[in-house]
């Protein structure tokens, strides 16, 4: 079904351009937004293989809307495809998604943060058709964080429907970063290979000038930071304020955001203040009537709520089926005072400090110039004087988007500032100018990034509306100077292709990290298979205690979900497991072989016969708690 899927895509995204007049380019973004949002409303039925079908319908009716078109309904259709297909832009695009996708083919998980929650739940998404239900998401200290980018990430890993390929969820990954890139890509109007070789160039190397979490893993946030940057320019767009295009693709866009990451909130309401402002602006330069203020008023208004929709549906999900984060509830702990501070805020304060001054945003060297937080800040600020100096924007609309640029930047970066006083106040990494940096790095992008997607696409269509053919080009070479100068290569080559140098490594630290004792539990509960039991703990011995191969064991047991704790036989009874059971909400219980008998445990069978290396189902009776084989009738159930 892959081919159906991607052609319905493909037409999908052909049809909107169609419909609104717009390139290629311009329109994946949007199909893109689309795609997310059905794939979101698919999950919650655990239906997603649903859109196989939903897609072949979709060609259906392409197919039979175009036999019935007139003779030249036929010819313009054609016509529209081949024109729009065939552009630089819409060519660049399509082979860099190709090119990136075949070239992180064998790409394997391996950043900390993948394996705590981004591979992980996918990979339970993967093999459960959608979303996990109470008490069985596999990453449970991440219980809440919303789930958009891991739709795009299915959408691929279902072209492989018998095996979970990790390759394929880096393309879905870099797929969607991408197609919130590709209108950068258009004023590529033309078949020059030389021009769609450096602009696809420059859009991979683009988001390496400021962020570098995204080169080796696959969280969330440059994908809100490319989202983000979207949003602002589809609010600065000059054509057809008033359509539904424009407050439709804002709308879309804010959705989607919300649904990447918990933060996306944040952004969402900065981009709510951006779009208020710049329409109050709008209407003070134009004159613009009484009704047609009206008419804005209700539009920003169903943009706000469709937004908010979007993350009180996630929240309710969340709510009805217990799912909280880590961090969520050490924030909440902050709120009510019930969290104690380490006695370390005047060396954090001093490491953030000295890291957005003065240290590079990325670890790779550049061959001019490493920019650090407030050097990127204060270039930002720059260029909007510049806009200003060259009559690129009136002075009017730069005072607006220097102020909204310096306001914004300052409040979220006092945020950042004081949420490592708070809620990271017991990372130390971060203790260390170096581990700070790669914080406000990662948490920043959405500022540094979409800042820079705005004024380039600002700058790229300036240059298309110069009718001096010697300056039309200037904003492409400009932005191009600008990229080449400033990012991380190695970083980017790593990304796409030199992630190859360690894949023995990665695939050698996991089995080491994953011993024989894990690898008989896993074959026990059927991990990486689409039928999960529900919620296993899995106990050791209290002597071997390991947090790292505890998550490497939830990667490898998804869909399945796992928690873990340790036990002394000589100071446990079997009151204590019974009780470690009820509060990790387990309906199945795996004991690892332990030093001494396990006659203790015995009393929860009803005949007695515990065994170490097996996987019991749990069942409660009034208020006594037992174990039984799986799928086995106790004397109660029985009667």
């Amino acid at each position: 079904m892959a081919v159906v899927q991607i052609l319905a895509f493909l037409l999908a995204v052909l049809g909107i351009a169609k419909k609104f007049q717009l390139k290629f380019v311009e329109a994946v973004p949007i199909g893109t937004s689309l795609l997310v949002m059905l794939l979101y409303g698919l999950s919650f039925f655990r239906a997603l293989s649903l859109s196989d079908y939903l897609a072949a319908a979709f060609l259906l009716f392409v197919l039979i809307r175009f036999i019935r078109a007139s003779r030249d309904e036929k010819r313009n259709m054609l016509s529209f495809g081949k024109d729009c297909l065939t552009e630089g832009g819409a060519l660049t695009a399509l082979l860099m998604t190709a090119v990136v996708t075949i070239c992180v083919g064998s790409k394997l998980v391996s950043w900390w943060d993948d394996y705590n929650f981004w591979a992980t739940d996918v990979k339970s998404i993967y093999y459960l058709d959608g979303f996990a239900g109470k008490y069985t998401n596999v990453a449970p200290e991440f219980g809440d964080y919303p789930p958009a980018t891991q739709m795009i990430k299915w959408w691929f890993l279902h072209f492989s429907p018998g095996q979970f390929k990790e390759g394929l969820m880096f393309g879905g990954y870099y797929f969607m970063m991408l197609s919130f890139l590709f209108p950068l890509l258009s004023f590529l109007q033309k078949k020059n290979p030389i021009k769609m070789l450096l602009g696809g160039a420059a859009l991979w190397l683009f988001p390496a000038v400021a962020e570098a979490f995204w080169l080796d893993g696959c969280c969330a946030d440059l994908i809100m930071a490319v989202i983000y940057g979207a949003f602002l320019t589809a609010v600065c767009e000059e054509r057809r304020e008033e359509s539904l295009l424009y407050y439709g693709r804002q709308a879309l866009y804010l959705m989607v955001l919300v649904l990447c990451k918990n933060t996306g909130i944040l952004w969402a309401v900065f981009g709510l203040i951006f779009s208020f402002g710049y329409q109050l602006l709008k209407r003070r330069r134009t004159g613009e009537d009484l009704q047609g203020r009206k008419r804005v008023r209700r539009a920003f208004l169903i943009v706000s709520l469709l937004t908010l929709s979007a993350e009180g549906s996630w929240l309710l999900f969340c709510l009805m089926n217990r799912r909280v984060a880590k961090l969520t509830g050490t924030a909440i702990k902050m709120a009510t005072g019930s969290m104690g501070i380490p006695e370390y805020q005047d060396t954090m304060a001093k490491a953030f400090l000295e890291a957005f001054v003065s240290w590079p945003l990325h670890r790779g060297k550049t061959p001019a110039l490493d920019l650090s937080p407030l050097g990127l800040y204060l270039i930002l600020l720059l260029v909007v004087a510049l806009f200003y100096k060259f009559r690129i924007w009136n002075r009017k609309k730069a005072v607006y988007m220097g102020c909204f640029f310096g306001i914004s930047g300052l409040v979220f970066y006092g945020f950042n500032l004081v949420s490592h006083l708070t809620i990271f106040a017991v990372e130390t990494q971060y203790l260390e100018p170096f581990g700070m940096v790669s914080s406000i790095e990662r948490y920043g992008a959405p500022f540094t990034i979409g800042g820079l997607y705005l004024l380039a696409d600002t700058l790229l269509r300036n240059g298309q509306k110069n009718s001096d053919r010697k300056y039309r080009n200037a904003g492409a070479y400009i932005c191009l100077a600008f990229v080449l100068l400033t990012t991380d290569y190695a970083g980017a080559y790593r990304a796409i292709w030199g992630y190859r140098e360690k894949t023995d490594e990665i695939l050698s630290e996991r089995e080491e990290i994953v011993d024989q004792d894990a690898r008989d539990f896993l074959n026990r509960i059927g991990a990486g298979t689409k039928k999960s039991p529900g919620r296993v703990l899995y106990l050791r011995d209290s002597s071997d205690v390991s947090w790292v191969r505890n998550t490497y064991i939830s990667f490898e047991a998804a869909p399945v979900s796992v928690m873990y704790g340790n036990i002394d036989p000589q100071n446990t009874g079997a009151e204590d497991v019974a009780a470690a059971v009820r509060e990790a909400h387990a309906g199945y219980l795996y004991v690892e072989e332990l030093t001494g008998s396990g006659a203790f445990l015995s009393e929860l069978l009803p005949d007695g016969s515990f065994e170490y290396g097996r996987l019991y189902q749990v069942t409660e009776e009034g208020e006594s708690l037992f174990l039984k084989e799986p799928g086995q009738k106790t004397e109660g159930e029985q009667e």
